[in-house]
């Protein structure tokens, strides 16, 4: 006979979870198991000054730990672009949006990166420079250029795959699979709330982000 002692063991939970108020869903029950059961993230003691103490509320820790990430991911990228006509991870992915999706506006290869519009042009302009990409008028939109991946912008792509293999699992790090695909739904969600802030409030200032995006979804 089937047992149903998980079941049993799962209504008190059940039972909190809604208590506390939270909305009647599968996924953000899962979500709040894991909130439950994680436990506080432990801190190594500070052996030297290169160990790294985190400080403040839990957002202010995740935000540090955010911080943290970017800049071992761009060293990481520096150490593997060594040698290469890439010299950013912006350069990286300008031109893997063009050798994966095709050409597009410069506008749109630029939003599609998350990149400031000035920023994005001089990423643009040092990729036609070193000829790995080129740019030629929209047929339809007289006003505006396009950009394609050349020839030895898809080799130097190709080359660098192996690369970006090896940063990726360097990145992750000793995490197990469960926790990648954690880590991956939460980075997931937390993309599409920042998302669409970062593309229609250039002119917003925090305190009106925080009411329209915060306060107002409470």
């Amino acid at each position: 006979m089937p047992s149903y002692k998980l079941l049993s063991d799962l209504i008190p939970l059940i039972e909190q979870y809604q208590n506390e108020g939270h909305i009647d869903n599968v996924d953000a029950f899962a979500d709040w198991m894991i909130n439950k059961t994680a436990g506080p993230v432990p801190q190594k003691p500070m052996d030297n000054l290169d160990d790294v103490e985190m400080h403040g509320t839990l957002e202010a820790k995740i935000c540090q730990y955010i911080s943290l990430m970017y800049k071992y991911l761009r060293l990481y990228f520096k150490k593997g672009l060594d040698g290469s006509v890439l010299k950013t991870t912006d350069d990286f992915g300008f031109l893997t949006s063009l050798v994966l999706l095709g050409d597009m506006k410069k506008n749109e290869l630029i939003q599609k990166n998350t990149c400031e519009f000035t920023s994005g042009m001089e990423v643009i302009r040092r990729l036609e420079r070193h000829e790995l990409i080129r740019s030629y008028r929209d047929l339809e939109d007289k006003r505006a250029r396009r950009v394609m991946a050349t020839e030895k912008g898809h080799r130097v792509f190709i080359k660098l795959m192996p690369m970006l293999e090896k940063i990726g699992t360097v990145a992750v790090g000793d995490l197990t699979e469960p926790e990648k695909n954690q880590i991956l739904k939460l980075l997931s969600k937390l993309n599409d709330f920042h998302h669409p802030i970062f593309h229609k409030e250039k002119l917003s200032s925090i305190a009106q982000i925080f009411e329209k995006y915060i306060n107002d979804g409470r």
